[in-house]
């Protein structure tokens, strides 16, 4: 090279060897400064045998970390690592890779060979762990070693980092060391940072995956181990090997003498004095009041010094830079001493210190120090490190708890063994308690140790509220208390875990806790106190009215003297949701919504609240219910979800309520009087501290169509919806209600989201009282006479829907796209104000809709009726499925309740809803309903009004759409087609539209189809996987794989999923060539496999149809296979593990590390 031949250096043999001082042979790397003095050149031939020993003997690491532990997060990532014993089978990394939580690891070899491995040992503090390998199972090729040698390392050496770079397979990067002596990179402020040690610093561009890669020199020996760098500077960071070749050979006698049986952690002694030091030049010492006699001293003194440790030269000295609290060196040493000597002996680098400390383990050192200027004498105890390294943790409703350790006790400047937050999990989310927070108490017992708190943990009882008191890092002399629900339904029963270091694994145990034993779980609540015997109700509020007390009169004044004001208070409720992040169903995006609710009915058992489906968005998670007219908190139960409109309605048990909140809570009346653009209407709403706001507005609008995007995940989004908008609001975070003035309830003014651009938006809109009022009067009704926590028949919860999606169409546009001119006029005077025709978006996947409608045809009528508009469609469907159950056909997806046996002719007649008037015609008498029925008593719920169409007019239409159906599908017609439970075929409902497709008239006949008022019901998890069935959202995207398949809604990190991607938007259709077309199917095989065995999955992916086909191994000692099932009985989800105590048998691990075939705990 040019710059090398314009140097005045000797060029040698680029092979010659020279003998250092310590005795050891070094091959001259190019361009290296020998202690000769002579640079002689290295031949590329020489780079080239290094590398081909050095590549065989590198690995690529699949990491998978379990659970967030200490300063690591849950995750799965790529990382480096060699072998430096193969026959023991011992591979170097970084301890960030072999992590010091539970780790599931798989090491690739050369030839692509995957072997398990497991971890052996990482060092409390300095960025370096070991993983074992059974060696015997490498069959196809030898591993060979890597020799570590960090006296080679020198400034000007050139090297090479060998690893896996950015999850290449092999990735050979050239470097310089430019530094023997760079302080410890600091990673981050609240995560590992290494410390008490000098790096050396090279000139490279390593990134992610080469973490744990050796760095050699031409002769192929490790001079160094990768551990991080800067990308914007072209910097990498190497870890100096000392203290690796100490701990690799206590560890290599340990399992050659002793075997892995008995290996611990704690074999490899480590101690510290629990501060840490800094090295500064003697420049900045003397500032500090170094005193000129200490630093001639230090400057003469004869200190052996080993190679490569950067402190060839002596420039400076070691000087506090932190103390820990309570540590033995609190007190005694304070940051700025300069340490002088250890044990009589005078050092100036970080090694001998730590050298000295290690071997006093359990005893004491003494300490020579001078601070400003003063000299000290200190004898200091020497801590365990091993003791300030948590062992053990608790995961408790999906949170993970652990002593806190030396690396996060160093960065809050806090004493170590308090209990650390490193995930809140479920319980403590819900009371908004952050990551990395310390547990000061719970339940008002003080929680010092992790033992303290699993002694508290033991003593709650599920579906309990406890206080809980924390602080941050920032505030920690500011603990804050919250209220902590107790819950172990979506998670199991706590565990400990703790750390087995001859099994390289965590092994857990439930008994310190035997109050929260499953049994437990299953005990019905403690009953409510007895109370008496109410009258028959006969109206929406049977309670007595009590006499006025202090109390109400107390409320009353704060309310306002208006009757008004106090009816708006008495219905009102906050209604908050938790979702725990493994039922998380239907692409819900968040873990935690609160909005505004409305009680509609209430009676001595039980009363039901109208909320949004922007705050109520799945049937899963946990419920409250804050009544804003006296502070009580109750548990909610989801009742019906409406798969098309933005609402849903949740249940309470009265008997929860406190005395004083069962005087003062209502129920609102409903008014189903139309609202018409231009009226003015009451705006209430709930405000942040429960405050009602209000204000009266205009009707800008009454009949927009709700027209939202499908998201990038697939949710529920409102359809087929007309909502009404106001002149003035109070934003997009404030939903309540809108009113008369009355305070009866005309609408719901709910929140709408909706995807825009990737961004997360929310606007307001309000629901006429039309699209719920019929189903808050049928759940009622299915709700009235049943005991508490009785199941809602399924019949009730069933909506009628096309299941195609429909968009409406001026008839202008209309016209241009072929709509005969008679039927624009025919339109056009069936409502003068819409002027539209419904046309075809798409059609919900596997439904009748798609094979019979195509997107873009335009709907004219049904069953022979004209229909326009949305709430049009839905009163016909209506109709037409309450004639269906009159004549006894049944419905895909449910059977609707007809309640036949009671009297169910009145009921096969009720329409849920109706044909809204069109806007702008003159508005109905304020006296009556917006269609002429008298208005509901004041505290009674509306009765159903008089119908517009008989029944045998609607089953004449349904009966004659049946006989044209089973014509086209050449079925039996008429009766016989339609025999129930008594003989032969039952018939399926089906409806008859009249459709324009290209200019064309058509007639088409389609099945009525229900859905399911409570959305998903049934989860599975299988290797940290969730798989659901496919919700609607997912089939209104319009295909299902035609082999049927269960969908993937979620993965965690750290799982199996993670690891082997197995993840959201796919269907999984096959699983070891066995099909997978429900739910019940994936049970089935799942719950059959064995750990730690590789499954072969088909997978097809949602947007593109795409298949592609991976394995999976499973890992059901930290990922077992479980299900949850909503209980229609209770309303509730149970959990149920599916794993069997047999599929725990582990093989052997590799590197002798055996795992007994003991049978695992296992859950109920």
């Amino acid at each position: 090279m040019d710059d090398r031949a314009a140097a005045p250096i000797r060029i040698d043999d680029p092979k010659k060897t020279v003998t250092s001082p310590d005795g050891a042979d070094n091959l001259l790397a190019t361009g290296t400064l020998a202690h000769d003095g002579v640079t002689p050149l290295t031949d590329t031939s020489d780079w080239q045998k290094a590398l081909d020993i050095v590549v065989s003997s590198c690995v690529v690491l699949r990491i998978t970390q379990n659970r967030a532990f200490d300063t690591e997060a849950a995750t799965s990532s790529y990382a480096t690592g060699f072998v430096v014993d193969e026959d023991l089978g011992i591979i170097l990394t970084n301890r960030h890779v072999v992590s010091p939580g539970p780790t599931t690891c798989e090491a690739v070899f050369l030839n692509r060979e995957e072997l398990p491995v497991r971890p052996l040992y990482y060092d409390p503090v300095h960025d370096f762990g070991f993983l074992a390998f059974d060696p015997t199972q490498l069959q196809f090729m030898k591993s060979g070693n890597i020799a570590l040698d960090p006296a080679a390392a020198r400034v000007g050496l050139e090297v090479r980092v060998v690893g896996n770079d950015s999850g290449e397979k092999l990735s050979i990067l050239s470097g310089t060391l430019a530094r023997l002596d760079r302080d410890a990179p600091m990673y981050s402020r609240q995560g590992y940072n290494d410390f008490n040690t000098f790096y050396l610093q090279a000139a490279s561009g390593t990134k992610g995956g080469s973490s744990g890669s050796p760095v050699i020199d031409s002769r192929g020996r490790a001079v160094g181990l990768n551990a991080g760098g800067k990308n914007k500077a072209s910097s990498a960071y190497y870890l100096p090997l000392h203290r690796v070749v100490r701990a690799l050979g206590i560890l290599q006698e340990h399992l050659r003498t002793k075997g892995v049986g008995s290996w611990s952690a704690r074999c490899i002694p480590r101690g510290d004095l629990l501060a840490t030091f800094s090295f500064k030049g003697f420049e900045e010492v003397r500032r500090l009041g170094l005193q000129r006699d200490t630093e001639a001293l230090v400057r003469g003194a004869d200190i052996k010094i080993a190679k490569g440790s950067g402190a060839e030269q002596r420039t400076g000295m070691l000087v506090v830079d932190s103390v820990l609290p309570g540590g033995p060196a609190q007190g005694r040493v304070q940051p700025g001493d300069a340490l002088v000597r250890l044990n009589g002996a005078v050092l100036t680098t970080f090694l001998p210190l730590e050298e000295a400390l290690d071997a006093a383990v359990g005893g004491s050192v003494k300490l020579d120090i001078e601070r400003a200027g003063v000299p000290m004498q200190l004898d200091i105890e020497v801590q365990d490190l091993h003791d300030v390294t948590p062992s053990e943790f608790l995961e408790m409703a999906g949170g993970i708890f652990h002593s806190l350790s030396y690396q996060q006790a160093r960065n809050m400047t806090m004493a170590t063994g308090a209990v650390y937050v490193a995930e809140s999990g479920f319980m403590l989310d819900r009371a908004l308690v952050p990551k990395q927070a310390l547990v000061v108490s719970v339940d008002h017992k003080e929680t010092p140790t992790l033992r303290d708190l699993c002694r508290v943990v033991a003593g709650l009882r599920p579906a309990s509220c406890v206080s809980l008191q924390y602080c941050t890092f920032a505030k920690r002399r500011s603990p804050v208390t919250v209220v902590v629900h107790v819950d172990w339904q979506w998670h199991g029963p706590p565990k400990l875990w703790h750390r087995v270091d001859s099994q390289g694994t965590w092994e857990w145990t439930a008994e310190f806790a035997p109050g929260v034993q499953p049994a437990l779980l299953e005990q019905p609540p403690p009953p409510a106190p007895a109370q008496p015997p109410a009258a028959e109700p006969a109206e929406d509020i049977p309670l007595p009215e009590p006499a006025a007390t202090a109390l109400d009169g107390a409320v009353d004044a704060d309310l306002g003297t208006t009757e008004f004001e106090i009816r708006l208070r008495s219905c009102l409720v906050e209604v908050g949701v938790g979702l725990p992040v493994v039922a998380l169903p239907d692409g819900v995006y968040s873990t935690m919504f609160k909005g505004a609710g409305v009680i509609l009915h209430l009676t001595d058992s039980y009363g039901l609240v109208l909320t949004d489906r922007n705050t109520v968005m799945v049937a899963s998670g946990e419920i409250t219910l804050d009544f804003i007219a006296f502070p009580c908190e109750v548990e909610g139960k989801v009742r019906f979800l409406h798969p098309l409109h933005n609402w849903a309605l949740v249940s309470f048990q009265t008997s929860d309520l406190t005395p004083e909140a069962r005087r003062v809570v209502r129920a609102a009346q409903m008014s189903e009087i139309e609202v018409q653009r231009g009226d003015n209407v009451w705006l209430v709403g709930l405000a942040e501290g429960h405050t009602i706001v209000r204000r009266q507005s205009t009707v800008i609008t009454s009949t927009m169509a709700v027209a939202v995007q499908p998201p990038s995940v697939p949710r529920f989004r409102a359809v087929h919806e007309e909502v009404i908008k106001l002149d003035q609001t109070f934003g997009s975070s404030t939903s309540g209600v809108l009113t008369d003035g009355q305070a009866r309830v005309m609408a719901l003014w709910g929140s709408y989201s909706e995807q825009r651009r990737g961004e997360e938006l929310e606007w307001m809109a309000g629901c006429p009282s039309r699209s719920f009022a019929p189903w808050v009067r049928t759940l009622a009704a299915a709700l009235d006479g049943a005991p508490p926590g009785a199941a809602v028949p399924a019949a009730a919860l069933q909506v009628a829907v096309l299941n195609a999606e429909l968009r409406g169409l001026g008839l202008a546009k209309a016209a241009q796209q072929g709509l005969p001119a008679d039927w624009v006029t025919k339109l056009t005077l069936l409502d003068p104000h819409r002027r539209q025709v419904l046309q075809v978006r798409s059609c919900l996947a596997g439904s009748s809709a798609s094979e019979q409608l195509q997107a873009g045809d335009m709907l004219l009528a049904v069953s022979g009726t004209p229909v326009s508009s949305f709430p049009a469609l839905d009163s016909l469907l209506e109709d037409l499925t309450a004639a269906a159950a009159a004549l006894g056909a049944p419905l895909p997806n449910g059977v609707l309740d007809t309640a036949q046996a009671d009297g169910g002719q009145e009921e096969a007649g009720t329409k849920r809803g109706r044909q809204s008037p069109p806007e702008g015609q003159p508005p109905h008498k304020r006296n009556c309903g917006w269609d002429g029925a008298p208005l509901p008593p004041p505290n009674g719920i509306p009765n159903p009004a008089p119908q517009e169409q008989q029944p045998d007019s609607a089953a004449r239409k349904l009966e004659d759409a049946h006989v044209r159906a089973d014509a086209e599908t050449g079925a039996q017609t008429g009766a016989n087609s339609r025999q129930g439970a008594g003989g032969g075929q039952a018939a399926v409902a089906a409806v008859a539209l009249t459709i324009c497709r290209a200019g064309q008239l058509r007639e088409v006949c389609l099945r009525l189809e229900t859905e399911a008022g409570l959305g998903t019901t049934h989860l599975v998890h299988f290797a940290g996987a969730q798989f659901q069935d496919s919700h609607r959202a997912v089939r209104e995207l319009g295909y299902l794989p035609p082999q049927g398949g269960v969908f993937i809604s979620r993965w965690h990190h750290g799982s199996p999923a993670h690891r082997y991607g197995l993840f959201g938007l796919h269907w999984l259709t096959e699983m070891d060539g066995q099909p997978i077309p429900d739910m019940e199917a994936l049970v089935r095989v799942a719950s059959a496999l064995k750990d730690e065995t590789f499954v072969r999955c088909v997978l097809v992916e949602l947007h593109s149809a795409k298949m592609k086909v991976l394995s999976v191994k499973t890992d059901l000692r930290y990922w077992p296979c479980w299900e949850l099932k909503m209980d229609p009985a209770t309303a509730k989800w149970r959990r149920t593990v599916l794993t069997t105590p047999q599929a725990f048998a582990r093989s052997s691990c590799g590197g002798g590390l055996a795992v007994p075939k003991d049978a695992a705990k296992t859950e109920t």
